[in-house]
């Protein structure tokens, strides 16, 4: 698979958003033991909102795909989550402006200039115990598969594999940012919320990409 076309990308997003609806009550699990509760709720909000945008708007290229379902997540999550998942798919866009279709250098620039922004405006960095520690791994994970194939559809594999890498070694981590920080040891042996969605939008667009091979 050379490239992935807006409208493949788009039907993986909408997959992508059943996918974290049905997660909602995992999600909600977590983030209860070491958060406070409302990671899954916000979630679902935000990609069912995000999955009526997708499916009720028509686009043209990727650039305005991504801009304004990152632009939709920060409107209807709110909070941190909200702005934090929405720069997940605003803070690299300009990696795709003006494309109809990616290849793999692009999706690697897309996701790579996204973390870069998702680790400033959240001032967190790997080991942190964020959804960075999916997000990154994903993305090294990429860049190692690059180096011996362009097919977008194995780059994305790499992804999906390596971000749930990335949730279980969250398992062995201690939180650093935000109110799950107060639960220090506790938070040991559980997965960090976040990361698991992160996985979990890597593993739908995977899933849905594949349907196209």
């Amino acid at each position: 698979m050379e490239f992935a076309t807006h409208q493949q990308l788009k039907a993986a997003l909408i997959h992508v958003c059943d996918l974290i609806v049905a997660s909602e009550p995992l999600l909600t699990e977590l983030d209860t033991i070491i958060g406070d509760g409302d990671h899954g709720i916000g979630m679902k909000l935000g990609f069912s909102e995000l999955r009526k945008v997708l499916t009720e708007r028509e686009f043209t290229n990727v650039y305005d795909l991504m801009r304004d379902s990152g632009v939709e997540l920060v409107k209807t999550m709110g909070g941190a989550s909200g702005v934090i998942f929405g720069t997940l798919f605003i803070g690299g866009h300009e990696a795709v402006e003006g494309k109809d279709r990616v290849n793999a250098d692009d999706l690697i620039l897309f996701f790579d200039a996204g973390a870069q922004t998702i680790s400033r405006r959240g001032r967190s960095k790997a080991g942190d115990m964020t959804m960075l520690d999916a997000l990154l791994p994903a993305i090294e994970a990429m860049k190692q598969a690059r180096k011996n194939t362009d097919d977008v559809l194995l780059i994305m594999k790499a992804a999906y594999e390596g971000a749930g890498q990335g949730v279980e070694d969250t398992k062995d981590m201690m939180p650093k940012l935000g109110r799950a920080k107060n639960f220090r040891e506790k938070a040991l042996g559980y997965a960090d919320p976040g990361a698991v969605s992160t996985s979990i939008i890597f593993k739908g667009l995977f899933e849905e990409l594949s349907k196209n091979n």
